[in-house]
């Protein structure tokens, strides 16, 4: 009783992101977006607040800089910004 299992712990909490994999996930964001992928619009909607108003075609015409991929992958693991 009162003695954490590991089955306890969220596998979030046991899993440290690796910063390397994480900086290509946000550039490969970049170059789906650039490439008009219309599955990563509904992604970029679902995480970051200032496109969730907009459809697919807004989404992706609007500009997309590595930092709005960096903060999507931040948000994606769970950091608040």
């Amino acid at each position: 009783m009162g003695i954490a299992r590991l089955r306890d712990v969220p596998w979030s909490a046991l899993v440290m992101p690796n910063i390397e994999h994480l900086r290509k996930q946000a550039k490969l964001y970049v170059r789906w977006h650039r490439q008009q992928y219309y599955p990563v619009a509904a992604r970029i909607r679902a995480v970051l607040p200032r496109f969730s108003g907009m459809i697919d075609r807004e989404i992706l015409g609007q500009p997309f800089r590595l930092s709005d991929a960096q903060e999507l992958v931040a948000r994606t693991v769970g950091f608040a910004s």
